[in-house]
């Protein structure tokens, strides 16, 4: 992808192309140029990789949503085809096609009923629920800390980031 930005040449040579990573610290550091223009050269490759990033996330998205149209297609070219076949079998030197019978649980009402009725009535519900590990929200524990509760294992730490726009 072509950089958006007129980057310095000293300033790429010091990183990784790849991993984004400095791969010469001391390197950078010591480059003989204006400060301001260095800094500069740095935040503008950032931005440079963050619409890199977006474009790469919008081609993915487009492609997921090329995915999904081409396996409704198929599906529903399969279901044609053994409507088709009306349970013959098609064997030509190209391709096979036979229906096969397989069976699979359907749920009858509401997941969760069936859920609080494993757990009512069978001995160990855990050998037909997976139970999720817990997850932490974050954002409430945040808001209790600044509301002044104490959370043991928590608390709030300050951290710095860079703004790049």
């Amino acid at each position: 992808m072509r950089p958006l930005y007129d980057i310095d040449q000293d300033i790429l040579d010091c990183l990784d192309m790849e991993t984004g990573e400095i791969i010469d610290v001391e390197k950078l550091s010591s480059l003989q140029m204006e400060r301001d223009r260095k800094l500069e050269g740095v935040a503008l490759w950032i931005k440079d990789m963050k619409a890199e990033a977006a474009a790469v996330k919008e081609e993915a998205d487009k492609l997921t949503a090329r995915k999904k149209a081409l396996e409704n297609k198929m599906e529903s070219l399969k279901t044609w085809l053994l409507m088709a076949l009306d349970g013959e079998k098609l064997n030509t030197p190209r391709c096979k096609v036979y229906q096969t019978h397989s069976q699979r649980v359907a749920i009858v009402g509401d997941e969760k009923d069936l859920i609080a009725w494993l757990e009512r009535n069978t001995k160990d519900p855990r050998e037909y629920i997976r139970y999720k590990e817990p997850e932490l929200r974050k954002d409430e524990i945040k808001k209790a800390l600044k509301n002044g509760k104490e959370i043991e294992y928590a608390k709030l730490e300050d951290t710095e980031s860079v703004v790049i726009k």
